[in-house]
């Protein structure tokens, strides 16, 4: 598959001890995507131009509108647009009745259908801290568009050796766990033994869709809301938050630290997560 751009140097002005100097700057690229499903437009989102069609294919499970690959009958990628058909020819998605719409914590509208209804997480994944602070270390490691930009988020999908099954960067954090969702559905990938680690905050609609994906544990370098809590406690998902390791840097009051050891909060789950 060819390299795709994900990033443009752009001319600007730096100013530093009262005095200016021109630089060039890596920025990450922002493109609009839109995904048609049976003929009629359903949403516009603003990705980074990459895994075009594991985006279209998680956005569409993450909000309930399929909930198999089975359901898709073809997904195809013309002129940066995604034209989605569907078994179902007769599901057009205008039902409001039937649709409910909500503005999430990311700003964007999101969608969410009656089929997209929860259930508890069946897995027997237990995993150790040191893992999950590996795998924390080995997405920054490969998140080679945040080096370059440090515009955008980051989410990795690993295994029990910490090794990486995909890693995904996008100016949303929202975009990095579909365009993940939809790489497992795209390639029949079983969840239930492996993990999460992202670099977003965990609110409910981040927590819903990576329950409906049925992974069993997410760890993060920032927080939880009360919503993703509740939901993550409801269906048996595991969180930690403010994952950070030794030497990493972290933003705390507009200043910069380094962690002089490593620390995690677990919210919900620990008894999936060991100690040693």
């Amino acid at each position: 598959m060819a390299s795709v751009k994900s990033s443009r140097k752009l001319s600007g002005w730096q100013y530093s001890a009262g005095r200016a100097a021109p630089f060039k700057a890596d920025v990450a690229i922002e493109q609009e995507f839109p995904i048609f499903v049976n003929g009629k437009q359903l949403v516009i989102p603003s990705i980074t131009p990459n895994l075009l069609k594991e985006f279209a294919m998680g956005y569409l499970f993450g909000q309930g509108i399929i909930n198999s690959l089975e359901e898709v009958a073809s997904l195809e990628i013309l002129n940066n647009t995604a034209h989605v058909t569907l078994k179902d020819r007769r599901k057009t998605l205008t039902d409001a009745a039937k649709t409910n719409y909500r503005i999430v914590s990311g700003g964007g509208k999101s969608i969410y259908f009656p089929e997209a209804d929860l259930s508890e997480i069946k897995s027997d994944l237990v995993i150790s801290k040191r893992t999950l602070f590996s795998a924390m270390n080995q997405l920054f490691k490969n998140a080679l568009l945040y080096s370059e930009t440090e515009g955008v988020h980051a989410t990795g999908l690993f295994n029990t050796r910490a090794s990486p099954v995909c890693i995904v960067e996008d100016i949303g954090r929202h975009n990095t766990l579909d365009k993940i969702i939809g790489y497992t559905l795209l390639h029949k990938i079983d969840c239930s033994r492996l993990f999460l680690v992202s670099t977003g905050r965990m609110a409910s609609e981040m927590v819903t869709k990576i329950c409906r994906s049925g992974i069993p544990v997410v760890a993060t370098r920032t927080a939880v809301t009360n919503k993703g809590l509740e939901t993550a406690k409801k269906c048996g998902l595991t969180i930690a938050g403010f994952v950070r390791t030794i030497g990493s840097k972290a933003i705390t009051d507009a200043s910069a630290r380094t962690p002089k050891k490593n620390s995690m909060k677990i919210y919900c789950g620990a008894e999936r997560v060991r100690s040693a």
